[in-house]
């Protein structure tokens, strides 16, 4: 459970691959997942897009799903195994949902995807700052984009280059950081965090961010110095992961919560990496989406896929068209 007064809200955003990559036949399984549940699903699904220069490797990024409000972690992983359901059933076998936070193929920093939490605390500031402490562990646990150009970059290519996050500056609310204070929810967000599909590494981390949102005191130094230390250590943490130096801050954070050693050791990246050397490309996303709708990381046979225009103009007619007034009102909130 939670401590009292901490709320959780969860965003996933994972890539529908075809085989090997997105095509805007996404935007017909988002239309597909809204329509046979609107009042649950409009609001709480979105599609992204690849960006500038990173255009010619492909449009279509990833598409988002999210769950409701919960005061338990139990309540929130459960919400977020429905969704997954949900989405599983949209997409059916026309795709593979690959849960990762840049494909391993592309090198496009406007194309990726993210787990991003949604915090409610009674002291927001105060949970901000002790949840910006602690942000290296959480970002190495749910670290998950090893690869670029399909060359090992590190653990979190996503969080080495992604346009959409970077180091914390002094105004907690400027959109594109790690760790923000959202100008529409005013919730805290944490944006650093690649998409898993092991429920057991979201769940220990939605844990922690938990117990250390509910904090009622400064753990770490004053604002400005955890910032200046998460920014001298950041690009390490991205291509390394777990080093020496991070020790003493696991230490003080398995006083607070359950956050097993190992898994900072041994990354999600760490296992999709090997997978996809040893087996390929297309196996390893199948294997991605095994995990990701099962939890049984093994590649399957796939089928034949190839993109379809058809399906590409019904989604862009059924989902991309009547959402795009409730996108732009968001833009604007959140800008």
């Amino acid at each position: 459970m939670t401590a009292a007064h901490v709320t959780l809200g969860l965003e996933e955003e994972v890539f529908v691959c075809e085989p090997e990559r997105p095509s805007t036949a996404s935007l017909l399984y988002l239309a597909r997942l809204t329509w046979r549940g609107p009042r649950r699903h409009f609001a709480r699904t979105a599609s992204n897009f690849a960006r500038g220069d990173d255009l010619p490797q492909g449009l279509m990024s990833c598409v988002e799903v999210s769950t409701g409000v919960h005061t338990e972690v139990d309540g929130l992983v459960a919400d977020l195994v429905g969704r997954r359901r949900d989405l599983a059933k949209a997409v059916g076998t026309d795709g593979l949902v690959v849960p990762l936070g840049h494909l391993l193929q592309y090198e496009a920093p406007t194309n990726t995807a993210a787990l991003q939490l949604h915090v409610g605390a009674p002291d927001r500031e105060l949970a901000y700052d002790n949840l910006a402490h602690f942000l290296p562990l959480l970002a190495i646990a749910c670290a998950d984009s090893p690869g670029a150009g399909s060359k090992r970059w590190g653990q979190s290519y996503r969080m080495g280059n992604g346009f959409a996050i970077g180091a914390m500056g002094e105004d907690p609310t400027v959109r594109f950081q790690d760790l923000i204070v959202s100008k529409r929810l005013g919730t805290i967000e944490v944006r650093v965090l690649d998409p898993v599909w092991d429920l057991a590494r979201v769940r220990v981390v939605a844990g922690a961010i938990a117990a250390i949102a509910a904090l009622p005191a400064r753990v770490g130094p004053d604002a400005a110095v955890t910032r200046e230390r998460y920014a001298a250590m950041r690009e390490r943490v991205a291509r390394e992961g777990f080093f020496d130096e991070l020790v003493p801050l696991w230490e003080q954070l398995s006083q607070l919560c359950d956050f097993p050693e190992a898994m900072l050791y041994r990354t999600a990246a760490d296992e999709v990496w090997e997978h996809f050397e040893a087996y390929g490309l297309v196996p390893t996303y199948s294997a991605l989406d095994h995990a990701w709708r099962e939890g049984v990381f093994e590649a399957r046979d796939v089928a034949p896929m190839r993109a379809s225009a058809l399906r590409s103009v019904l989604g862009f007619a059924g989902y991309y068209v009547p959402k795009f007034p409730y996108v732009t009102w968001k833009y604007l909130k959140e800008k």
